[in-house]
């Protein structure tokens, strides 16, 4: 969230035209974590339309065809068996700047701006790309959801905008999106569903992430484990599974509703 690469500084793209409506739902399996994901993917692929990253295939090392990074990840995923599409030529002529119309009108059918971004255009309706981009979010996600740091600052930028909601702003269609709120910009609390406690629960190895006493109940069964939401839904935090973390009683008491930076502490695994 704080990289200082191109594509993570267009992040508005997330939440504009609307688009904070698609992380307001209480509790989505398919979370905020997962549409930042493929967010980032996709405009990362989206990037290589001019095919400025390329990657080689083929047996001869001296003279290989070329081909975009999105058919290199489906063919390291054995999502496709072969390349969809090889890189024109760059020595092919290209289009003059400002001619207009297509590649085939203006006689140039192999200009590799507009060879690789229809390409990718059209690509990103078929169902390879749809499971290249699960793929990608399931194995991106496995390692994220490890940092709740990371997760912290990724709700904090959601809310700024989902803080600024007003139920008067729902059209008819969105109408079902007023009963989600206590008031504008502040979600109703919803209890997390079992799969969002155990996920949490299992991520923090059942300790509190702030003081670290065991909260499974083998050691003290008085002990209470509370799901904290990071972001607080007062300053427009999401019910979502990435906004949780594991906090004791004491220390849930002590942080309320107040937006604190979560523990760096993590527990090796040996």
């Amino acid at each position: 969230m704080r990289d200082p690469f191109s594509y993570l500084r267009h992040l508005e793209g997330l939440t504009v035209n609307d688009g904070i409506y698609d992380f307001l739902p209480h509790w989505q399996k398919d979370s905020a974590l997962h549409k930042f994901i493929r967010f980032i993917a996709d405009e990362i692929l989206m990037d290589d339309t001019d095919g400025p990253t390329r990657v080689p295939f083929g047996s001869d090392p001296l003279y290989p065809d070329w081909i975009l990074p999105v058919d290199a990840a489906m063919l390291q995923y054995g999502i496709i068996d072969e390349p969809l599409f090889f890189i024109p030529d760059e020595s092919a002529p290209e289009r003059t700047p400002g001619g207009g119309g297509d590649s085939s009108e203006s006689g140039d059918p192999y200009c590799v701006v507009n060879a690789c971004y229809d390409y990718l255009l059209n690509l990103r309706w078929t169902q390879a790309y749809e499971d290249l981009m699960s793929r990608i979010t399931d194995e991106v996600f496995y390692v994220m959801f490890l940092n709740r740091r990371a997760l912290a600052s990724l709700n904090q930028f959601l809310a700024r905008y989902a803080g600024e909601v007003t139920t008067d702003g729902f059209d008819a269609d969105e109408a079902s999106l007023m009963d989600l709120f206590v008031r504008d910009g502040e979600l109703k609390r919803v209890r997390p569903p079992m799969w969002a406690r155990r996920a949490v629960f299992y991520r923090d190895r059942g300790r509190c992430t702030t003081c670290g006493t065991d909260l499974s109940g083998l050691i003290d069964t008085l002990n209470v484990g509370n799901y904290d939401h990071m972001m607080p839904l007062a300053g427009g935090g999401l019910n979502d599974v990435t906004n949780l973390q594991l906090l004791c009683e004491n220390c849930n008491s002590k942080k309320s509703d107040k937006v604190e930076e979560p523990s760096n502490r993590y527990r090796r695994w040996y």
